[in-house]
């Protein structure tokens, strides 16, 4: 089978790859949930392979389908009853129906599709560490940075560059162009909000490093327009989140992350994670009426999905009419 007809069977029967999609999510998002436990412990994410941790029977490939295992076996353990997370499932039913959502938005480039799902992974792992334990590692950072710029450079229709009638190593430049600003001016103006933040509402640090690191892996990845948008949207995102929350925290004096129940699972997230080493960077914890902590590295990766998936050409439209209105002004007569 060709691209030619690979794409008209695409064409003709959308929903097909779009569901092997979804599948081919949720088995990553099984792997995920693998690396969001075991790497802030310092553990292998190979070996040994899943196993229960009330028994450490090791669990039959029957017992690990992503989704459907969780619903067969409601949510305990065959060898011994131990119970396990939910958020097993979620998080597979999570990246299964982003990736399924990626294959529909721009199934027009394999290319293209195969870099958001990278970047859709560093995201969902680094999201989910981050909640954890507000640590962001820099395999997801620093790496995601890395990983952003280059494929980048391999495939310009990441940033809309590509199919513009120009020469093919004009449009890898100008992606490549694209992609170091939106690092640059996504960690730039994170670091910014974050010192205003330290000078006018906190006398100790508001914001930690991690987040400007994680916010110069999304403009690599979706350029300086979408890491913007992270920035803010996410910001509007959390406050409607942590408000309410906020607000049953004074009535109630209950904690705005409640503790974990105590179930027996592998990829519980871990209750306290070792020093981090020198070349890893340690993310301070924001802080809600001195009392509640949250991370903000979440909300500014929700950011980031939201304007590639759902509102990307709104968003570039309106910047590209704000552009026009201030260096191409219309005459008033």
């Amino acid at each position: 089978m060709n691209l030619e007809e690979f794409y008209a069977i695409n064409s003709a029967y959308p929903w097909f790859f779009a569901f092997w999609a979804f599948v081919f999510g949720a088995c990553w998002g099984s792997f995920f949930n693998v690396v969001i436990y075991r790497y802030p412990a310092k553990l292998s994410v190979v070996k040994p392979g899943s196993h229960c941790f009330a028994c450490q029977t090791p669990i039959k490939w029957y017992d690990n389908l992503p989704i459907l295992s969780w619903c067969i076996l409601r949510g305990k353990a065959r060898c011994c009853g131990a119970p396990f997370s939910m958020r097993y499932a979620i998080i597979e039913a999570l990246t299964g129906g982003l990736y399924m959502w990626t294959w529909i938005v721009y199934s027009d480039d394999l290319g293209v599709v195969v870099a958001i799902w990278i970047f859709l992974a560093l995201l969902i792992c680094g999201l989910f560490i981050d909640y954890d334990t507000q640590f962001l590692p820099d395999l997801f950072t620093v790496w995601g940075l890395v990983f952003g710029f280059i494929l980048s450079c391999l495939y310009p229709e990441l940033h809309q560059q590509g199919g513009s009638g120009d020469p093919p190593l004009l449009e890898h430049i100008r992606s490549a162009a694209l992609s170091a600003t939106g690092g640059v001016v996504g960690a730039g103006v994170i670091l910014w909000v974050g010192l205003l933040a330290e000078k006018f509402l906190r006398k100790e640090e508001a914001m930690g490093f991690g987040d400007v690191l994680l916010m110069g892996c999304i403009g690599a990845f979706i350029g300086w327009k979408g890491a913007i948008f992270a920035i803010f949207g996410g910001s509007l995102f959390g406050t409607l989140v942590v408000l309410p929350m906020m607000l049953v925290n004074s009535l109630f004096g209950t904690k705005l992350r409640p503790g974990k129940t105590g179930e027996v699972e592998e990829m519980a997230p871990p209750k306290k994670m070792d020093e981090a080493e020198d070349a890893e960077t340690t993310e301070p914890e924001a802080d809600l009426n001195m009392q509640a902590k949250i991370p903000f590295g979440p909300w500014l990766a929700i950011g980031a999905v939201v304007y590639l998936l759902l509102v990307r050409d709104c968003v570039d439209g309106y910047f590209e009419s704000t552009r026009a209105l201030i260096f191409s002004p219309v005459p008033l007569y």
